[in-house]
């Protein structure tokens, strides 16, 4: 194209989809943006995530609340709630919120305290937080929401569709997170 061709948008930092180079419109510029060719969805910065970690408690005994994911990666696999942490969000909101979109529990940022920090090998940041424990009866039902078959509870470490949400549930199950 020559450089007379160029458009404005062009230049602009952040103006297409990184997925499949669509220009992402007039008007768009809040964050995350989704792009209306392909649907890829891109963050601010991509690379800080948050998980929550949820105890709760009934006459079975204490476990986890985790989720059925219904959009990739890992569709289909079992995960910790989580997400990206939005632009400008701080890590306890970002826990609290995606435990909310992902589960509908709501819990208060106040009562989030870090459990852990880990970096993945393709370089994200996760940032565990872990809530109080509660009572499994005041939970919402579990339900579908965008991104989850609903959620469940772990009863005991297993094989979780991340990595590290799996070595996060272990050392929650064998005490380490007190």
């Amino acid at each position: 194209m020559a450089e007379s061709q160029h458009s404005a948008s062009d230049s602009v930092p952040n103006s297409h989809c990184s997925s499949c180079g669509a220009p992402y419109g007039e008007g768009i510029t809040g964050w995350p943006r989704t792009c209306q060719v392909c649907g890829a969805v891109a963050y601010r910065n991509p690379l800080p995530v948050a998980v929550a970690l949820q105890p709760v408690y009934d006459t079975k005994g204490t476990a986890l609340v985790v989720i059925t994911r219904t959009i990739a990666p890992a569709r289909g696999g079992i995960s910790l709630p989580g997400g990206y942490i939005d632009d400008r969000e701080d890590w306890r909101q970002a826990v609290i919120r995606e435990l909310r979109e992902e589960t509908g529990i709501d819990a208060a940022g106040r009562d989030v305290r870090l459990a852990d920090a880990m970096s993945s090998p393709d370089g994200h940041l996760l940032l565990f937080g872990l809530l109080p424990e509660r009572p499994a009866e005041g939970l919402p039902p579990s339900t579908a929401t965008d991104e989850t078959a609903g959620w469940t509870l772990l009863r005991r470490p297993e094989e979780l569709a991340f990595p590290l949400h799996t070595l996060a549930a272990r050392a929650w199950f064998e005490g380490r997170y007190i």
